[in-house]
């Protein structure tokens, strides 16, 4: 028998109590060096760069904590867990890179009920999704590798979960996800309060949807204040009784009857803007919104606040069909793609039902409908929807802003005579992306731009869809001029674009004169800036508190100065817009255009508001108001 070499090195084994110290420790720091990873990849998917804040951050640590030791309870097994997380973790991380690179906004819980709508979310991505997957493939793949790394670790440390931590573990972790995670009010009172720092929050870059508040909260920590602004919960001192009186107030309370009984064409346009005011920046061959600028002097032309910036045109349509507010619910909320889902809210009110009390016909076109919206338009009483996504029609990438125009002539030409119209055109040819190769051929040329070649490529783009809407503007309201019976036409823009500067992904709006002020009250408000144009083939009068208004109050004037016969709701809802005719979550202005964050309202606004969020709550939620 061989004897053994004295001299040969002893191999190094740590102590089972050295071992059992390094593996809880690694345990515990696990979730620290998952959220590392997040943070780093984050950063460099999306060009932002972190301004942690330490509660949100350290409540992001002990939530990540509480999934490990549940997961670990759950499987037996640290490795196990890390797997899921891992997995998990690569799945949030390249969804939220394909969210902010075709919305300039990162995922959020609510975003999980578009997954019934993924066929229509994709044809939006399909054009460029491998050019974008393949932009984050050197991320991806370090980040594989450290994720190999720290489960080959724990496979060496060989950390389990006995009979007693998996029992005790598993249920002190559920029932703490469970308090988190429950739509319980107090819950989301003390965490906006106390972690987030809500009340301190004023410019739209505080947003819960916004990529500057992950990069102060990180994704985790966005991701749970989103959602826990988007739960509904009863109104502090909401009283049934007393707002059953106000509106039995209106019971008998006539309308205006300042306007004539007329069809009501609108015009939906997507991402419309007047381009023109960024002349500082880039000065175009000839006017692109000459139409648009003419008819504000023959009709009323309306400032408006929109609840959106850069997509989620649905809102705008919410307030505007029925009269309620993005307001009075959470920043990261949808209501057509989350109220709505709910059939109970098939008898709640809506402006397009109280048009069809009163003899109208109602009808919404679409260019593309990225909402699924045919049930939803159902429920607020659309008589008929109609999608006209046609190949042979379209413009640039969608269906052209002429042809949908075209269909609205021919609505009111071949209508009977015996009803009124409500028509509303969904325009779509102004849709992202814009680049120049998205048009053949331009009505106008960029004589000088302060950008570069690729960012003045991306305007010159969008410009060219503003100057076909004005186009068509045009052409509908000469039409209109013509037309027999009293017609009515409201034209405004839904949201402002985001425009991706080719290079970088960043916000153009950000390179602009006209956004960056240095006035963060007078700039988010440009951001959510869109105008409103109200024309028709008879004399409007004067306009009478009309100059600022949002799209809640924007039909809802149109119906009360009618004299249509309308439920108590919107009579005394008009009622309010002399108090509180325009705001969103971040910005309001009175009826002489003086703005104000709309979380530092004046005493009598904020009484307004917070009636409004009361009575909302009472008729849309409740459905007690009939």
């Amino acid at each position: 028998m061989k004897k053994k070499d004295k001299t040969q090195k002893k191999k190094f084994e740590l102590s089972p109590k050295a071992k059992k110290i390094i593996s809880i420790v690694f345990f515990i720091l696990t979730p620290a060096i998952l959220l590392g990873l997040m943070i780093l990849v984050l950063n460099y998917t999306t060009d932002i760069w972190y301004y942690l804040k330490p509660k949100p951050i350290i409540f992001t640590l002990l939530l990540l904590e509480t999934i490990h030791i549940l997961l670990t309870s759950l499987t037996g097994s640290s490795k196990r867990s890390v797997i899921i997380q891992s997995i998990l973790l690569w799945i949030l991380l390249f969804v939220n890179k394909l969210r902010y690179t075709y919305t300039y906004e990162p995922l959020t819980f609510s975003d999980f009920v578009y997954i019934g709508n993924f066929g229509e979310i994709g044809s939006i991505v399909k054009d460029n999704i491998f050019s974008t997957i393949w932009k984050i493939v050197p991320i991806f793949s370090c980040l594989a590798v450290v994720l190999t790394f720290l489960i080959f670790i724990i496979n060496k440390l060989n950390i389990k979960a006995n009979k007693k931590f998996r029992i005790c573990g598993g249920a002190v972790t559920l029932i703490i996800i469970v308090i988190l995670f429950a739509p319980i009010k107090s819950v989301k009172t003390f965490m906006l309060e106390k972690i987030y720092d809500k009340d301190k929050a004023k410019d739209y870059r505080h947003n819960s949807q916004n990529m500057q508040y992950y990069s102060e909260y990180s994704m985790l920590g966005g991701m749970y204040a989103d959602l826990l602004e988007s739960r509904i919960f009863e109104p502090d001192n909401y009283n049934k009784d007393e707002l059953s009186k106000i509106l039995k107030k209106y019971d008998k309370k006539e309308t205006e009857k300042s306007w004539e009984k007329a069809n009501i064409i609108v015009t939906f346009s997507e991402s419309f803007f007047d381009v023109d005011l960024i002349k500082d920046d880039v000065k175009f061959s000839k006017p692109v919104t000459s139409n648009y600028n003419r008819l504000k002097d023959e009709g009323i032309f309306v400032n408006m606040i929109s609840p959106s910036y850069g997509g989620i045109s649905a809102n705008v349509e919410f307030e505007f069909l029925t009269g309620y507010s993005l307001d009075f619910f959470g920043k990261g909320y949808t209501p057509f793609m989350a109220l709505y889902k709910n059939n109970k809210y098939k008898d709640r009110s809506s402006i397009v039902k109280e048009l069809r009390n009163n003899g109208y016909y109602t009808k919404v076109v679409f260019g593309k409908d990225f909402f699924n919206s045919e049930h939803v338009y159902e429920r607020l009483g659309i008589n008929e929807y109609e999608e006209k996504n046609i190949k042979k029609y379209k413009k640039g990438y969608y269906t052209s802003d002429e042809y949908l125009i075209d269909c609205a002539i021919d609505t009111l030409k071949n209508k009977s005579d015996d009803e009124k119209l409500f028509y509303m055109n969904c325009t779509i040819e102004s849709h992202m992306p814009f680049e120049e190769k998205k048009y053949k051929e331009y009505d106008f040329e960029v004589e000088e731009s302060t950008l570069n070649k690729a960012q003045t490529s991306v305007i010159k783009s969008y410009a060219q869809s503003c100057y076909d809407a004005d186009q068509e503007l045009g052409k509908l309201y000469d039409f209109i001029q013509t037309y027999e019976e009293p017609t009515i036409l409201l034209f405004f823009g839904d949201h402002l674009p985001y425009l991706s500067d080719p290079d970088t992904s960043d916000d153009l709006l950000n390179e602009l004169k006209y956004f960056n002020t240095g006035d963060s009250l007078v700039d988010t408000y440009r951001r959510y800036n869109t105008g409103a144009l109200i024309l028709a083939n008879f004399d409007l009068g004067e306009n009478e508190n009309m100059d600022y208004m949002s799209p809640d109050m924007l039909l809802t004037t149109v119906v009360n100065k009618m004299g249509l016969n309308l439920s108590s709701y919107y009579k005394w809802l008009y009622d309010t817009k002399n108090n509180l005719p325009c705001s969103n979550y971040f910005v309001s202005s009175d009826l002489e255009g003086n703005l104000s964050w709309t979380n530092n309202l004046n005493k009598e606004q904020k009484e307004y508001f917070d009636l409004r969020n009361k009575m909302q709550y009472y008729v849309l939620i409740d459905g007690l108001a009939k």
